[in-house]
């Protein structure tokens, strides 16, 4: 009997949370494209048991959005910015996610598999798109990022502050683009030392180097990712390749398996594929069923 009326008051007190979850201008879903063009999307996601701190809503996520594109802009020589998904009135567009989950250790790790495989399930899991959350919990990194979703856990110590959110919004928005590439020049396990993604190789700094406009048409680009507009003349969609990339040894899903990537990217270190180093979390969903 006690159990039951656990399990009630616990259903109770979930639905409570979910009704005061709506509130004006929050959007659960991807609201329309006004364009079809890839694009990144926004998300904000609160655990089962977290507060709503509406940083969908209030300005706050939007704010820092705008301006790490202006950092990225200013990084590429004033030539190109990200692709964001906007509303039909120019706002960002920013899903509002009450996980399904608690959030019991989040301080020691929060593993992302189960994070992508419950967002790809509620449907944010177009190919043409990158998405980036703004997870409000803690985890012993300020974030994390793969092809083709990206995570800042706004409760990490070290995020306290909007410029460090901002610059690590940028070096993450890299890694859900693919890169580094093992063939990018200065590529150590994901990080190029000297750039935005330094990493661990001596901390991120306000540029590119080697990951844009390096001139080598073997090696992807990052100024020919259909993420950034202007479109380049000869672009690539990241979750195309390196999905394809990943399916060779069951580390992700193709939504094209007929891509021939290797047609394209030649370069002798790109040839071989090194499944504990590649990873894709388009479809994750369909197939990963060991993650429920």
């Amino acid at each position: 009997m006690k159990n039951i009326l656990i399990i009630i008051l616990s259903i109770f007190f979930t639905n409570l949370t979910l009704a005061s979850d709506e509130k004006p201008g929050r959007s659960i879903v991807d609201r329309p494209d006004v364009t079809e063009e890839p694009q990144i999307h926004f998300i904000y996601l609160v655990p089962l048991n977290g507060k709503d701190r509406e940083w969908d809503i209030n300005g706050k996520m939007e704010e820092e959005m705008l301006k790490a594109n202006e950092l990225l802009y200013k990084m590429t020589g004033n030539k190109q910015k990200f692709r964001y998904d906007v509303t039909k009135d120019g706002k960002l567009d920013i899903s509002f996610v009450r996980f399904d989950r608690k959030c019991k250790k989040c301080g020691e790790g929060w593993g992302m598999n189960y994070p992508d495989w419950y967002l790809t399930k509620l449907g944010f899991n177009k190919p043409n798109k990158l998405y980036w959350t703004y997870a409000d919990v803690n985890n012993r990194d300020g974030g994390s990022g793969s092809v083709h979703h990206g995570y800042l856990f706004l409760k990490n110590k070290h995020n306290k502050g909007s410029n460090k959110r901002i610059i690590l919004t940028v070096h993450e928005l890299m890694h859900v683009n693919g890169f580094s590439y093992r063939c990018t020049k200065g590529h150590a396990k994901g990080h190029v030392s000297g750039t935005i993604i330094g990493g661990p190789n001596g901390g991120d700094v306000k540029k590119l180097g080697s990951l844009y406009d390096h001139g080598d048409p073997t090696c992807p680009d990052l100024k020919d990712s259909v993420f950034l507009t202007p479109t380049s003349d000869n672009p690539f969609n990241p979750v195309i390749l390196k999905c394809a990339m990943a399916a060779e040894v069951e580390r992700g899903k193709a939504p094209d398996p007929s891509y021939d990537w290797r047609t394209r990217y030649n370069h002798k270190r790109m040839m071989k594929v090194i499944k504990n180093q590649t990873w894709c979390t388009y479809d994750l969903s369909s197939y990963a069923t060991w993650i429920e």
